[in-house]
């Protein structure tokens, strides 16, 4: 498995909210504060991109983060990716390709006043992304392999931000195309290391995988002033997935279950964006084998999981397969 795309993929509305939310509570900013201000937020929220879903497969998700005295955060994800390996497992290394392509929709807000009428807030950030990369598996027994990989990612999100009450249409309207209301664009690049084992028990098969990603965002286009990204961070990963057999068949397929279990770790302004250091994903998948190959694959899984952490939780479910 690798650090995926949509580990890599996620919210940038915190920023909007944030630099709003800091007005709303009466803090005297200077310009230049400001200035600063919404780009700490938007390093932190960029880096964010480094945190949602766990498996490497088609996949969509829903994800909710809580905020203090404002409205949550809500994570709306759909991702494909694909992999090209270029040898046999067999051989002691293996290069490969992959590439995935993401869309993500991110909703939150900003409370107003008390005194004010009106609603609150509304904003949207969506996010579409492509990542291309290449990488080498190198065996170093039967059941320890080593995987490096170089990605980079090129992301357009587009923030809307309603001003729906008074106060924010007086103070802040005026900063409408700066801190709200802009579009930016992001290469990310993403250097990663896997330490990836597997062995067969019996008639289980036990995985379990470490794994280390940098990724350094650099923004390339901007409509606002205001907004400039150069910020790096961190995710490190355990996951531990156990497959055994059900004994039964599906489309001429035996069928195993999969349970697995993830560890993540966030290191640098991605913690800081969500307030987040350690997540948690327990899930399991329905494993297909075929032989012969069904339509050019060799195995289809399907599943879900839950994500947890704090303050935050959602769901995943995935497909994938091999070829």
């Amino acid at each position: 498995m690798k650090i995926p795309l949509s580990i890599r993929l996620a919210i940038l509305v915190a920023v909007s909210a944030g630099a709003s939310q800091a007005v709303a509570q009466g803090e005297a900013l200077s310009r230049g504060e400001q200035q600063a201000f919404a780009n700490e937020r938007i390093n932190e929220a960029v880096n964010t991109t480094t945190l949602f879903a766990s498996q490497d497969v088609l996949s969509t998700g829903r994800f909710g983060k809580q905020r203090t005295e404002q409205p949550d955060t809500h994570y709306d994800m759909f991702r494909a990716p694909f992999e090209k390996r270029f040898s046999d497992l067999s051989d002691w290394w293996q290069p490969y390709i992959y590439g995935s392509g993401a869309i993500l929709r991110v909703a939150s807000g900003a409370t107003k006043p008390p005194s004010v009428e009106g609603l609150d807030d509304f904003s949207t950030t969506k996010l579409f992304a492509l990542a291309t990369g290449a990488g080498v598996y190198v065996r170093l027994s039967d059941q320890l392999r080593i995987a490096a990989s170089l990605a980079m990612a090129y992301s357009y999100l587009q923030n809307r931000y309603d001003f729906n009450n008074a106060f924010s249409r007086e103070e802040l309207l005026a900063d409408d195309g700066l801190f709200f209301n802009w579009n930016l664009q992001v290469l990310t690049y993403s250097p990663t290391v896997r330490v990836l084992y597997e062995s067969q028990w019996g008639a289980t098969l036990v995985n379990a995988t470490l794994a280390y990603s940098q990724l350094f965002n650099d923004s390339i286009a901007s409509s606002s002033q205001a907004i400039n990204i150069d910020s790096a961070s961190g995710v490190m990963l355990i996951r531990t997935a156990v497959t055994e057999p059900l004994g039964v068949e599906l489309l001429r397929s035996p069928v195993s279950l999969r349970p697995f279990f993830q560890w993540s770790n966030i290191s640098g302004k991605a913690a800081d964006g969500l307030n987040l250091v350690h997540l948690f994903e327990v899930g399991a998948d329905l494993v297909f084998k075929f032989d012969p190959k069904l339509f050019f694959l060799s195995q289809v899984h399907w599943g879900g999981s839950y994500v947890t952490g704090d303050s935050f939780e959602g769901y995943h479910i995935g497909f994938g397969g091999k070829f």
